[in-house]
């Protein structure tokens, strides 16, 4: 599992729910008015994932390779979030990020992984 979190001050804070839907839209192929009831996005290189939005928090259970990368890596920098991973360190878009986590043994452990599809892809997958 994944998860798409914005921390500030240690907390999760709200996401930007405007700015996901302008991101999401080109890819939905499923989804309710407000993305709360799951969203089933398609990418260009035929792969279908299906999203869990609340307002804190995207989750994914199913990552497949190539462009869902470059989809997650935009949702991640635009958002200003983070990266959480159920077995791995959480993945900070940038440096300033560090101290919004929200204890420090996360902040300790915490990476910077440029945000671009490969990048982010090679760091989830292990490599």
């Amino acid at each position: 599992m994944l998860f798409v979190l914005r921390y500030r001050n240690g907390e999760p804070e709200p996401l930007d729910m405007e700015l996901l839907r302008q991101l999401l839209t080109p890819y939905i192929v499923d989804a309710d008015e407000d993305l709360t009831d799951g969203v089933r996005i398609r990418t260009a290189d035929g792969h279908e994932v299906g999203l869990d939005i609340n307002e804190v928090c995207i989750a994914v259970s199913r990552f497949p390779p190539g462009q869902f990368f470059e989809i997650l890596a935009r949702l991640v920098d635009r958002l200003g979030a983070s990266l959480t991973l159920t077995d791995r360190p959480a993945v900070l878009r940038a440096e300033d990020d560090r101290p919004h986590l929200p204890d420090e043994a996360w902040r300790d452990e915490a990476v910077v992984v440029e945000m671009t599809g490969p990048a982010l892809e090679e760091f989830v997958n292990g490599s």
